[in-house]
This record gives structure tokens, sequence and C-alpha cells, in this order.
């Protein structure tokens, strides 16, 4: 064959592959593209399939404002004890009195009965002391170990001043113990006869003034030297209130709020 017709015959066949390529390279670059196309639409999904919270990291979640208020130790021991308690301080205070011939009231407070005290009036003597004039009740064993009923601790003065440590049962009503106070001597007894000569207010009254703006729960009346000192739960945040009034006219003279 000569060398111009070979020429001829190579020219054709070279332009129908080189458009064979160009045709394969198109189509591989389509290809491409949408392939790279289909995986940028994919990975925005997958992020967020993964990147989202979970169900459970959501429902852990919890409103800033829903954990209630922790309560101290005084008000969680208050919580526990003045729902417990069925005898309100007056009828304890009225029982108290009855026991004591000519007997009035010095001191009461609300707190567990002592240990292995009964409503028969069985409490160990270990378990009740007496109470000294102008001692708080909340000396006495009413906290001890195993001590789960509740009790008005009160303390009555016969006309001479002589003191009886009386405990009320906070359920039923009854007398729990009745003892005389054996630590008092003829000056302790003169002193708390002439205060009691002095006071003209009675802890009704006193109750009644300091509870006119406070519908707490009284828990507790004491006669101090010049004024009775009433104390006020108020049940919904268990802080107490103390009021004292004074021993000579119904009027507060001050008042403490204890939110411990």
């Amino acid at each position: 064959m000569s060398t111009s017709l070979r020429h001829r015959l190579r020219g054709p066949a070279v332009a129908c592959l080189a458009a064979s390529c160009a045709l394969l390279l198109a189509a591989c670059g389509s290809e491409q593209k949408e392939t790279t196309t289909t995986s940028a639409r994919i990975a925005p999904a997958q992020t967020t399939a993964t990147g989202g919270p979970t169900a459970t990291g959501s429902a852990s979640a919890s409103p800033s404002g829903s954990a209630s208020p922790r309560l101290t130790d005084d008000q969680a021991e208050r919580q526990r004890l003045v729902p417990a308690t069925k005898v309100t301080w007056d009828k304890a205070v009225q029982t108290a009195v009855a026991t004591v011939p000519q007997g009035k009231l010095v001191e009461t407070e609300l707190a567990w009965a002592p240990p292995n005290a009964t409503a028969s009036g069985s409490a160990t003597a270990s378990a009740s002391p007496s109470v000294s004039p102008g001692a708080s009740a909340s000396a006495s064993p009413s906290e001890g170990a195993g001590a789960r009923t509740p009790a008005w601790h009160t303390s009555v003065a016969t006309a001479d001043g002589t003191l009886h440590d009386v405990w009320v049962d906070g359920v039923s009503g009854k007398v729990i113990s009745d003892r005389p106070d054996a630590d008092q001597d003829a000056e302790d007894k003169q002193e708390l006869a002439d205060r009691l000569k002095r006071t003209t207010v009675t802890p009704e009254q006193a109750v009644q003034t300091a509870t006119q703006d406070d519908k707490g729960t009284v828990t507790a009346v004491e006669l101090d030297d010049d004024a009775w000192s009433v104390d006020v739960v108020d049940t919904s945040s268990w802080d107490k209130t103390t009021y004292e009034v004074s021993t000579t006219e119904r009027r507060v003279l001050r008042q403490e709020v204890d939110r411990d």
C-alpha cells in the first residue's frame, strides 16, 4: 500500500478515536459530578443525625425552678413534729395545770416525749429531770434516741412558786409524768412567786395577741421576766417566729423570725 493511501486511511481513524475518547471523558466527568453532588446532599443529613441532641440528653435537662428548697435540720424537725401532734397547746396546758393544786403556767413547749414514757405516767427518772425556773424545756431528754411520740413539756407553779415538771402526751392528751422540781431553793420559789403576781396578762391572752396576724401553729409559751415568749411555726415554710408579749399589757414588744 502506498504511503499516501495509508495517510488517508489513518486520518479518519484517528479522528474517530479522538471523538470516542472525548465522549468517554465527558461521561466519566458527568458521573463523578453527580456522585459528588449526591454525597454533598447526604453529608448534612448524616451530620444532623449524629450531631443532634439525643432523647436521653433532652429528658435529663430539668427546669431550673423545679427543685424544691432544702429544709434546715430545725425546719425538718418541725415538719415531722408539728403534724404528728393532735393536742393543741391550750388543751395540754389545761391538763397540766389541773394536776397541780392552784397551778399556774410558767412554760410549755412541744417536743418528743422521753424514751420509755407512756400516757399512764410511767416515765423513767433519768428520762424526765426537773426544770428550774427560767430553764428551757428544750433542755429536756425529749430529743433522746427513739423518742417518737410528740408531747408538751410543761412547767407549772403553785402559788408559793414551787415548780412541777409535767409531760402531756401530744396525741392522747393524757399526763405522762408529773414531778416536783427538787432543785429549787427558797429564793428560787420566792422569785417565781413574785413574777407570777406581777403578771396580769394570761398566757391565753398573750397567744391571742401574738397570733392576731400570724395564723401559724403555737409550739411554745414561756413566762420570762417582763414578757410572755410565744413561738409560732409557719407550716408552709416551717420557719418559726418568736413573739414577746408584755406581761402587763396585751402588746407585742419584740418579734424574731428563725429561718434556720
